[in-house]
């Protein structure tokens, strides 16, 4: 029981970090916030690594739908351009 518990912990964690992705990704297209897009980027990023790597380390590949593609995608280009 108490390693079902622990799991689900982690799976609701790594939820709450998927959120967060999603919401540092979404702030990255509000213009008003453009300031500040260098630091978002940094957020996204440790954000990203975090969810991989609680991925990996707890066998959670399944549950991980959200890779570091969108990162790249999102701050490399946008960071260029500007």
């Amino acid at each position: 029981m108490a390693e079902t518990y622990r799991k689900s912990k982690i799976e609701h964690y790594l939820e709450r970090l998927q959120v967060r992705k999603r919401s540092l990704m979404s702030q990255l297209e509000m213009t008003e916030l453009k300031q500040s897009r260098e630091f978002i980027c940094g957020q996204l990023s440790a954000t990203d690594l975090i969810i991989m790597e609680i991925t990996v380390e707890f066998g959670l590949a399944d549950i991980n739908d959200e890779g570091g593609e969108a990162i790249d995608g999102e701050c490399g280009s946008k960071q260029q351009n500007t």
